[in-house]
């Protein structure tokens, strides 16, 4: 689909990998954080571009992702909030950009599909949609269901693996139910949830400790 490809080509070399539209698959979240999915994240391409990503919990069914994209001797930061979508029995990540970029308009949506491959491995396939830019959730969630049926949603070369190189895990305040982000390294500076971030160059280190039991 020459929609798709043309944005698969601007965005093949970061996080994302797929066509940006108006509306989520869900309108909210449809499972609780997966403890699996936080943490610190890297990524390199096959031309040496870097992606760091921070995946933090906003609440108790929401993530906060902030990525920032070495290229070139320049770097670019992107913010994200993001929830699970469950289509069938699939579950996928609904993104919603809170920050307006030249590649990611503000507010627009992307969806992946992520797969833990090991412990501190995981995988992101973008899906193959050819609705247009302003289908409505519903349209979106039936065409999921179909190509899921004739295995034609997933494009595995572009699919992008992500290595954990730190932990972030979770400590619940029994009160109010919010969570505070804790890291083992201190290799990002932030300001809050709300804030923003920037990724420093973290130290060699042996392998990253283990992540805490999924839910």
């Amino acid at each position: 689909m020459s929609f798709f490809l043309r944005l698969v080509l601007v965005l093949a070399t970061f996080f994302l990998g797929g066509c940006f539209f108006d509306k989520p698959l869900t309108s909210g979240p449809s499972e609780s954080v997966n403890t699996w999915f936080l943490g610190e994240w890297k990524h390199t391409d096959k031309t040496g571009a870097t992606s760091r990503a921070l995946v933090t919990p906003a609440d108790h069914d929401l993530y906060r992702v902030q990525i920032t994209h070495s290229e070139k001797g320049a770097s670019t930061e992107y913010d994200f909030e993001a929830w699970a979508s469950k289509v069938g029995d699939s579950t996928f990540l609904t993104l919603r950009s809170l920050r307006a970029t030249a590649k990611v308009p503000l507010g627009a949506f992307v969806f992946l599909h992520p797969q833990m491959l090991k412990q501190n491995e995981i995988r992101l396939r973008p899906l193959h949609l050819a609705s247009p830019s302003n289908a409505a959730s519903m349209e979106l969630r039936a065409e999921i269901r179909a190509r899921l049926k004739d295995g034609t949603l997933y494009g595995e070369e572009e699919s992008s693996d992500w290595q954990r190189t730190a932990e972030v895990y979770l400590q619940k305040d029994g009160v109010t139910g919010a969570f505070t982000p804790l890291r083992y390294e201190k290799r990002w500076e932030t300001q809050d949830l709300s804030g923003t971030f920037r990724a420093q160059q973290p130290p060699q280190t042996e392998d990253p400790k283990s992540v805490g039991q999924p839910r």
